[in-house]
């Protein structure tokens, strides 16, 4: 019978061998070689105390390292990483004494901590210089030494670590990418300082097309021209998922390591932009000489503060425009409820009014200012029916037909109404009350009807896509704003930017939650109309809109001034608008408000009426003027440029014309409509 480590030694690299038993030449059993080698190496080891926790020490070090006893120099560990340099096997090595392996050491050279040149006998008998320093190891229970075989760095390597302060630039560099508004330039910057730091001659940056499967190049500075194509295919990325560097005898994995072979250079690096699995670009550097020692540190920094950049980029430019959008669908909102001829008033959990157009001024007789926060009841007066529907309202019931009631006006004057009560809900919370109240005294009574059922269905529609479009995406955003000031010190200069857009998301907030719906009817019903006695009611409305901003209104009607062949809500609409623009361009000074309609005699046989609305306001500006009744233009702060649209719009289909003469200190809107004629066209 052989000795066991004899026979282990015989085995070699099999994995399992062949034994034996019962005597019988024909009876055998595979033995497992794993199971054998823990056979054979574990008694020896268990017997010297402390090689098994030596030995798991060992597997942790990133160098070759070598247990050896220092009491009979036999070598009682090896790590993986030695056994990869030596090509030796760990069950080869272990047992033997160290001097086979590296010939020539004495026991001073174990002693000593100092770095000693050694040479390394691999399996191959290739001999290999390597570094030696040795650690003595005393635990109580038996004295080793730790021997690290380090292989010397090259010259061209002895400079290894990343140029800090350099780095450190390309960083601030980098910040001001995400942040500011000149992305190409600015990031161009960073590069140029990047292929400094990694002393390169070529660096580029790829990202992923959108429309295409594949990469297109966002940024090459190269310093001998442009050698890298335009864009590369998207299998490129997938195999340099990877901080990879790439030199001549390496295997052509992509076609940037084609292109690199071909033009000579001495190495390609690449690092993937963005997470694993939702990569998004590649970072690409080259050079036709030797990279340098931190190229590696250098790529996997740089990668990722360049994927953290563009991400952070992306999503400021992307709350920018949602904040635009939702600045222009407010104010759209706004716009259309301003200008609404229903009575529009907002309630809170309280019941108490919080916002109110200008119809709902005029029907019930009060300035905006002087109801808010009144308990609604104390304002509506009149129908018993009304507490029962806004209590059900705030509970989440809408009530879209109270029935026809009377309300009062603050002077006591009845008028005939009809109400509406919806709540506003934030998922499963009420967070606003609007109550609709239509004046039904001058109208027929089923011709209203027939209105308010089409204004009913798309008011409920409005309101659950108003709720659920426009306030979550506001509050997402800001929580979003919070998050990239939490992630900034408090003294960086965006703090400012970011503090802004969140003061805009509670503007926006609140105006939501003011903003109510309405429809209106676009099928014009043409019929003669006093266009006078119109502009009268319509300035009366204002009256307590005027009163507040300090405006003088001033009416004249001219002799012999015809009907005008229109639709009088349309009209009302028209005029609502430009009274509404001429208040706003004096509200902060005051000022006065002038209406003249008269006769106007310019087509033969064809009558027409004119009607000017001219305001001592600031005017509005030469450069834009001309387009003042374009859609989107507009000389306010906030405003969408819809109202003149809308009013050139319903203007024009009434065969009409409007003009605008401004300069500083007036301005003046001249409305021709035609007469009517008594044809009934």
């Amino acid at each position: 019978m052989r000795w066991p480590g004899e026979l282990w030694r015989n085995i070699g690299p099999w994995r399992g061998f062949c034994l034996p038993i019962y005597g019988g030449p024909d009876k055998w059993i595979m033995v497992d070689f794993r199971w054998l080698q823990q056979m054979i190496r574990t008694p020896w080891q268990n017997d010297v105390p402390g090689v098994r926790e030596f030995n798991a020490m060992l597997e942790l070090m990133d160098k070759p390292a070598l247990l050896v006893s220092k009491k009979d120099w036999l070598i009682y560990g090896a790590n993986e990483v030695f056994t990869k340099l030596s090509s030796y096997e760990a069950s080869e090595v272990v047992r033997e004494k160290v001097t086979k392996f590296v010939p020539g050491l004495s026991d001073e050279d174990y002693a000593t901590a100092n770095e000693k040149d050694v040479f390394l006998l691999k399996k191959t008998q290739e001999a290999c210089s390597v570094k030696l320093t040795s650690r003595e190891i005393k635990d109580g229970r038996g004295d080793f030494y730790l021997l690290f075989l380090n292989l010397p760095l090259p010259v061209e390597s002895l400079k290894s670590e990343l140029p800090i302060e350099e780095a450190t630039q390309v960083m601030d560099l980098l910040d001001e990418v995400a942040m500011g508004e000149n992305f190409s330039e600015v990031l161009h910057k960073a590069g140029v300082k990047m292929s400094e730091v990694l002393d390169a001659s070529f660096l580029c940056l790829y990202q992923a097309d959108p429309e295409k499967p594949r990469l297109i190049k966002l940024m090459d500075c190269a310093s001998e021209g442009e050698i890298f194509p335009d864009h590369i295919t998207s299998t490129s990325l997938a195999r340099l998922a990877r901080t990879s560097l790439w030199q001549p005898g390496k295997r052509l994995i992509s076609e940037l390591h084609q292109i690199g072979h071909e033009h000579g250079f001495q190495y390609i690096g690449t690092a993937p932009l963005g997470q694993p699995g939702q990569l998004f670009g590649l970072l690409v550097v080259a050079d036709r000489k030797k990279p340098a020692a931190w190229v590696m540190d250098g790529l996997n920094l740089f990668g990722t503060a360049i994927s953290r950049c563009i991400e952070h980029h992306v999503l400021v430019e992307n709350l920018r425009r949602e904040l635009t959008a939702l600045n222009q669908s407010l104010e759209t909102f706004r716009v259309i409820v301003e200008n609404a001829q229903e009575g529009i008033l907002i309630l809170n959990q309280a019941m108490e009014i919080t916002a109110m157009n200008p119809a709902a001024e005029w029907m019930l007789g009060y300035a905006e200012w002087e109801v808010k926060f009144q308990k609604a009841d104390t304002v509506l007066i009149g129908p018993d029916s009304l507490i029962p529907a806004l209590e059900a309202a705030a509970r989440g019931i809408p009530t879209h037909n109270i029935g026809n009631v009377t309300l009062h006006r603050r002077h006591g004057q009845l008028f005939p109404a009809h109400i509406q009560t919806i709540p506003v809900s934030d998922g499963d919370q009420v967070v606003a009350l609007v109550v609709l109240v239509t004046d039904i005294s001058e109208n027929e009574e089923i011709r209203i009807r027939s209105q308010q059922l089409e204004q009913r269905a798309i008011l409920g529609e409005v309101t659950a896509v108003f709720a659920h479009e426009v306030r979550n995406p506001i509050n997402n955003i800001y929580t979003g704003l919070q998050l990239l000031s939490a992630t900034l010190p408090a003294d960086d200069p965006n703090q400012e930017h970011l503090t802004r857009l969140q003061n805009d998301c509670v503007r926006l907030n609140h105006l939501m939650e003011s903003v109510l719906n309405f429809s209106r009817n676009t099928q014009y019903r043409f019929e003669a109309i006093d266009l006078a006695q119109l502009l009268k009611r319509l300035l009366e409305r204002w009256h307590p809109r005027f009163s507040k901003v300090n405006i003088h209104p001033f009416f004249h009607v001219e002799n012999n001034t015809p009907l005008v062949y229109a639709d009088p809500r349309a009209m009302e609409q028209v005029f609502t608008n430009l009274i509404s623009n001429a208040t706003d361009a004096m509200s902060k000074n005051g000022g006065n408000l002038a209406v003249r309609i008269g006769p106007k005699n310019v087509l033969p046989n064809r009558p027409q009426v004119v009607v000017t609305v001219s305001d001592d306001g600031p005017g509005i500006p030469d450069e834009i003027r001309d387009r003042i009744f374009e859609p989107f233009v507009t000389t306010k702060s906030n405003g969408t440029g819809l109202g003149l649209a809308i009013t050139k719009r319903i203007i024009t289909a009434h065969h009409g014309s409007i003009q605008v003469s401004s300069f500083p200190g007036g301005t003046m809107f001249e409305v021709t409509l035609l007469a009517y004629n008594g044809e009934g066209s």
